[in-house]
């Protein structure tokens, strides 16, 4: 197996200083930013991943690549984690990407909102914030559909969701369903699939190996094509942790296998499942060769 455990500070310091040519929206795909290759790259220096700011999210870009949106604390590196986080958006118009603002139908909410997420053809993006600010254990999904150039309201997801305990969304499967964590106030998230059945979520279900461990998991994605799963987790909560699982064909899937990456707690996939997403001193990305070179020869 490829150990290339890196750890974020020193990648911070290889990468984290912004050229100018950087700091600018402009025409390509991913905000025409050199793409990056095995080793991780701070993405989009001085424009997304900002060095006073508190980022708190993975690059999450729209199904058709034109739209980004990302969780941000602006001038707050010594403010609480998660303390005043906003959700920033850019579009591509034109071709032109436009500056980062403030996604207009976070503005008035008042409180942190975190992790957002794509529906597979980009007509609803989910978001996680908490009604009650002082609550720490009210956290709730919410959804936003696509209404001509912007986007509804928020709105709660669905009650089969949403809790009196504290739900993450991880992410959102290729046929719709999602995947989240709960707090059933244990010593760690629940890990629970909520199936998309015309038009709407069902009753949950709690789901095993290798998406719940008696590790913490962090943040988890699965490819557009569900051929893999990619999972952060902690098991000390001072490091994390990258590992892969993939299905087999009788449906289940093989044991963990590390990955040969640190991690942040929040994980998202290009489009085209090209590049890997991921939070460290700022958002990072990563090309995805790793996942075919750490496939078990039987799936080869």
């Amino acid at each position: 197996m490829i150990r290339v455990a890196i750890p974020l500070l020193l990648l911070f310091m290889a990468s984290g200083q912004a050229l100018a040519a950087e700091s600018t929206p402009a025409a390509g795909p991913y905000l025409g930013q050199p793409l990056p290759g095995t080793m991780p790259r701070l993405f989009a220096a001085g424009l997304v991943s900002v060095g006073a700011n508190f980022e708190h999210s993975a690059a999450t870009f729209s199904p058709d690549g034109c739209e980004l949106f990302w969780c941000t604390n602006v001038n707050s590196r010594c403010d609480p984690p998660g303390e005043g986080l906003r959700l920033y958006q850019m579009k591509r118009v034109d071709g032109l990407w436009t500056q980062p603002e403030i996604a207009p139908f976070t503005r008035d909410l008042g409180v942190p909102v975190q992790r957002p997420t794509f529906s597979p053809d980009g007509s609803r993006l989910y978001i996680e914030y908490s009604r009650n600010p002082n609550a720490e254990s009210d956290s709730e999904i919410y959804v936003v559909e696509r209404e001509g150039d912007g986007w509804t309201r928020p709105t709660p997801v669905s009650p089969l969701i949403n809790s009196p305990a504290y739900e993450r969304i991880q992410c959102v499967t290729a046929d719709g369903s999602m995947i989240f964590t709960r707090d059933l106030m244990t010593s760690r998230e629940t890990v629970f699939i909520s199936h998309w059945v015309d038009g709407a979520f069902a009753e949950p279900v709690q789901l095993g190996e290798p998406f719940d461990s008696e590790a913490h998991e962090l943040a988890i994605v699965m490819a557009p094509d569900a051929s893999y799963v990619l999972i952060a987790l902690t098991r000390t909560g001072l490091e994390d942790e990258l590992y892969i699982s993939y299905r087999e064909s009788d449906g289940g899937w093989t044991e963990r296998i590390r990955a040969p990456y640190e991690t942040g707690g929040f994980l998202a996939l290009s489009p085209d499942a090209a590049y890997l997403f991921f939070l460290g001193e700022g958002i990072y990305w990563v090309d995805t060769s790793f996942v075919e070179r750490l496939k078990p020869t039987p799936l080869r």
